[in-house]
């Protein structure tokens, strides 16, 4: 062992070794939680639809940082949207041509449908209805949100977006 090199425990003392701790425990609480609330293992064939309710405001304020590469989509479409705060997370696992509703804001609903599971392509086609809109009917990736911006705005004239996922995926 080479006695001029410092150990790890003297460079993260006191103050910065509780940071540096709780940060790495407060991520893996984060991650775990959020992994085993929307866990995309179906043994029946069905397909897991994780919807996210967000609020995004002209207010001055930071983005939740679980929201950063959304807020950076959105605000390309809408600058004038500033804050973004996650309201909700739900998951639901859906047969093919079954209709779900997931319970939004203010007593607001959006219905999906799952018209077919992953097909050669790794792609799953659905239909969401969501406040204030048409149908929107899509192929989407398997694993990755899809922001919708919805024209609904709360009563504190928040912008309602959903950001909507499908699993599971092909082999994966």
């Amino acid at each position: 062992m080479n006695a001029n090199k410092p150990k790890l425990s003297t460079l993260l003392t006191g103050s910065a070794c509780r940071r540096a701790g709780l940060l790495v425990v407060g991520f893996l609480l984060a991650l775990s939680s959020a992994l085993w609330a929307c866990d995309p293992q179906t043994k029946d064939g069905k397909i897991k639809v994780t919807v996210v309710v967000i609020l995004a405001s002209e207010r001055p304020g930071e983005p939740d940082p679980r929201l950063k590469c959304i807020a950076e989509e959105v605000s390309k479409k809408d600058p004038a949207l500033k804050s973004f705060q996650m309201q909700s997370m739900s998951c639901l696992s859906l047969p093919a041509n079954k209709e779900a509703s997931f319970k939004l804001v203010e007593d607001q609903v959006a219905q999906v449908v799952i018209h077919h599971g992953a097909d050669a392509e790794n792609r799953v086609s659905l239909a969401v209805t969501a406040p204030r809109q048409g149908e929107i009917v899509y192929r989407t990736v398997c694993g990755k949100f899809l922001p919708i911006i919805t024209r609904y705005q709360t009563k504190t004239r928040d912008r309602l977006i959903l950001a909507i996922r499908v699993q599971p995926c092909l082999g994966k």
